[in-house]
């Protein structure tokens, strides 16, 4: 009796004690219910190697270790699924860049064989040592070997490359790596010797990346970090292609469209648009690569593949995260006013304005700003604020309100190149496209005159965009009112030759009347730099993510200066 009784003095104690227990255990069931999608779960060091996979090669083995799956699937199996393996768990197969696990080193040394095998058998082998530098990280850049005819080249060649950060955390690291070489005799154009890299208007960034020779690599540069569409050009000023799945014209390595047949020249060259983070470290890299082509002289459709020289962008360190700055630029659209600096928590943005132009961007730390306007006589003529976020692209517009009073639109520019989809996954979210080749247009109306714009192609024809599905991108916007949902027409590199007309019109009536004293603008408005292209055919437009803006007065008083017409600001470098 006596222990049972202590027992029962004690049971409200004991009751709440395990009551406790078992909240904790569910609170730490709750706990480690998480997922690790990480294609790589284990404790892994990389080595200061790493493999840059140039040719198509998909299969390694390592002094004598077979590390992928050697799986090859036929063209006529609906679904290629190939099996992970330890050191690459996502299909088993080398990519494009691999950082070699410390463990696979035998005294910082190892021989790599790599091979291109599809179901017609071994396509290309390549096989090289690899020896650690110390403390030095490099690249062993594995290159095509299979050639026809072509010029002997190296099969590898090591590179050093840098980890060391920008020395002002706002730019990135970006250099030129020459590996261009003739690697068959075919129709293709000859893209060897020396290259340079530029902007997308052809404007070389820097002497020091500036007429580097086959087999050489520059020093590397520092940019303000940016979206833009760098391009390699020869010493002839040819444009070198971007390496992509899509067809390229033998003879000018330029873009066809995708109606028609023959299909037409469109006279570009497709290049990739990037954003370059702040802090990251960047190669561009040209090589040979296995391009398609049309088969001109056979049936509608037909295509072949031929080598030929194309651009990479290869990330030498994994690419920082943006946590801490934003982009502002400024444009001064209120007429008749010049001298207009910006002033962001009374520090100039830029230089001073004139009307209708703008500043540069300019890099900012996170953070709430406040914005004013002066004219050349120090008076403040407007002002705002604005929140900056991580990440994050500005244009503030100084334009005029319906009352003709002075007044800033911070417009949000999106250059990411991501377009939301109207198809929902499972778990709730969209569907979203990568561009990247854009061709954006963004439309603003900041003419007081004009309480509703339409924008139009031409004769009043709808911008026809697969990717918008907001008419308000183009109809009826008023004064100082940007779109915010799906606000940019995608055109195609393929388009035919166009016009960028105004409407007056209203909420009833689209597109309504052509304001024709507004001048027409044509899509080659949009080209940079005619003299780009040295073959003589321009393109209809450039790529890029653009804003067209009205500006100015309908007014019949309005001086000539100030008349309402449309400007182009291109927000891609």
């Amino acid at each position: 009796m006596k222990k049972l009784k202590k027992f029962i003095q004690h049971l409200p104690l004991n009751l709440g004690f395990c009551m406790l227990l078992a909240f904790s255990a569910c609170k730490k069931d709750k706990q480690d219910f998480r997922y690790d999608n990480r294609d790589i779960t284990d404790a892994r060091k990389n080595s200061a190697v790493r493999v840059i996979n140039l040719g198509k090669f998909n299969q390694v083995i390592m002094s004598g270790d077979t590390l992928t799956n050697y799986v090859v699937r036929t063209l006529a199996e609906p679904l290629k699924i190939y099996p992970g393996t330890k050191f690459f768990p996502s299909d088993g197969r080398l990519g494009t860049t691999w950082n070699i696990p410390q463990e696979l080193l035998k005294n910082g040394k190892a021989h790599l064989l790599a091979e291109d095998i599809s179901e017609f058998g071994v396509q290309d082998r390549i096989n090289f040592d690899i020896q650690e530098d110390g403390q030095q990280p490099v690249d062993y850049y594995a290159l095509v070997s299979n050639r026809t005819g072509g010029t002997p080249v190296q099969q590898f060649i090591k590179v050093p490359r840098s980890v060391a950060s920008p020395s002002d955390p706002a730019k990135f690291k970006i250099r030129i790596l020459n590996l261009s070489s003739t690697v068959a005799i075919n129709g293709m154009e000859n893209l060897v010797g020396p290259m340079t890299l530029t902007w997308a208007d052809g404007t070389p960034i820097s002497n020091k990346t500036s007429n580097i020779p086959p087999g050489q690599y520059s020093e590397y540069v520092e940019l303000s970090y940016t979206t833009a569409q760098l391009k390699v050009l020869t010493s002839a000023g040819i444009q070198v292609p971007g390496v992509s799945s899509d067809l390229i014209f033998p003879a000018t390595s330029t873009i066809p469209g995708n109606t028609g047949w023959p299909p037409v020249n469109t006279n570009l060259t497709y290049t990739p648009f990037k954003s370059y983070a702040p802090g990251g470290i960047y190669t561009i890299v040209i090589s040979p690569y296995f391009f398609r082509t049309p088969y001109l002289s056979g049936n509608p459709g037909e295509e072949s593949k031929d080598y030929q020289n194309g651009m990479r962008i290869i990330s030498d360190i994994s690419e920082p995260l943006n946590n801490t700055y934003a982009r502002v630029q400024a444009i001064n659209v209120l007429p008749g006013v010049d001298g207009v600096k910006i002033m962001m928590n009374s520090k100039v943005l830029g230089s001073a304005l004139a009307y209708t132009s703008h500043t540069e961007y300019q890099e900012y730390i996170t953070g709430t700003y406040n914005i004013e306007a002066k004219d050349a006589a120090g008076t403040v003529l407007a002002s705002t604020q604005l929140k900056l976020d991580a990440n994050t692209n500005f244009s503030l517009w100084l334009y005029p309100d319906a009352n003709g009073k002075a007044t800033i639109v911070s417009v949000p520019n999106d250059l990411s190149n991501m377009i939301p989809r109207t198809d929902a996954t499972d778990d709730g979210t969209y569907a979203r496209n990568k561009l990247d080749y854009p061709f954006g247009l963004r439309f603003l109306n900041l003419c007081p005159d004009l309480p509703y714009l339409t924008f139009t192609k031409g004769n009043g024809q709808v911008f026809v965009d697969k990717y918008n599905t907001n008419p308000n991108a183009s109809n009826n916007i008023r004064p100082g009112i940007f779109p915010i949902e799906y606000p940019y027409i995608q055109i195609l590199p393929e388009e035919a030759p166009y016009q960028v007309m105004a409407y007056r019109s209203t909420p009833t009536v689209v597109p309504g009347s052509w304001a024709s004293d507004i001048p027409v603008i044509k899509g080659k408005d949009l080209v940079a730099r005619p003299e780009l292209y040295v073959r003589g055919g321009l393109p209809n437009h450039e790529p890029g993510i653009y804003t067209i803006a009205l500006v100015g007065s309908t007014k019949p008083s309005a001086p000539g200066g100030q008349k309402a017409k449309m400007i182009i600001l291109k927000h891609t470098k």
